[in-house]
């Protein structure tokens, strides 16, 4: 569904920049607003500081955060981080580690 064009969305608070998005682009804006809402961290001070990675935030988006292990560098094993929601990855990544360590 198409909406509006907007100048000055940056300016907008999040809750003006939720309003604004759920009212021109959804059929069931109060839904939406929920939706987003029910992703956004309860202590307000962790929000604050998500919110300021990013530019116009409005929700945040939970991905699972993996470890692909046995990354051998420079003579350093290393357990690598992944968030992704394709298990594969990780388990490939970890795969083709043990076989470069061997």
């Amino acid at each position: 569904m198409g909406g509006k064009t907007i100048s000055g969305f940056s300016k907008l608070s999040k809750m003006g920049k939720i309003k604004w998005l759920v009212e021109n682009f959804f059929k069931d804006p109060e839904t939406v607003k929920r939706e987003l809402a029910s992703y956004l961290l309860a202590n307000e001070e962790q929000q604050r500081i998500l919110d300021g990675f990013s530019e116009n935030t409005i929700s945040n988006y939970p991905l699972p955060l993996g470890i692909a292990p046995n990354f051998l560098v420079n003579g350093v094993t290393y357990c690598v981080p992944m968030v992704t929601e394709e298990s594969s990855v990780v388990a490939a990544a970890a795969s083709a580690a043990k076989v470069l360590v061997r």
